[in-house]
C-alpha cells in the first residue's frame, strides 16, 4: 500500500512541475548543414513557416 501511495504522489509532482512550464520559450532553431541559398534553404524556410502556423512558435533557420 505504501509503494502504491509513494508511485501517486511521484507520478503528481512530476505532471504539476511539467504544467508550470510553457514549452518551448525560445524559438526554435532549425539548423541547415548546407550552404545558405540553396535548395535546402529554400525548403527548411517553407517547412518553418509551415510548422510556425501549426505550432503557433517562432522558428529560426540557421
Amino acid at each position: 500500500m505504501p509503494s502504491r501511495f509513494a508511485a501517486f504522489a511521484a507520478a503528481a509532482f512530476c505532471s504539476a512541475a511539467a504544467l508550470a512550464q510553457t514549452y518551448p520559450s525560445k524559438p526554435i532553431r532549425l539548423v541547415v548543414p548546407f550552404a545558405p541559398g540553396g535548395s535546402s534553404s529554400i525548403v527548411a524556410s517553407a517547412f518553418s513557416a509551415e510548422m510556425s502556423k501549426g505550432l503557433g512558435q517562432q522558428f529560426k533557420v540557421e
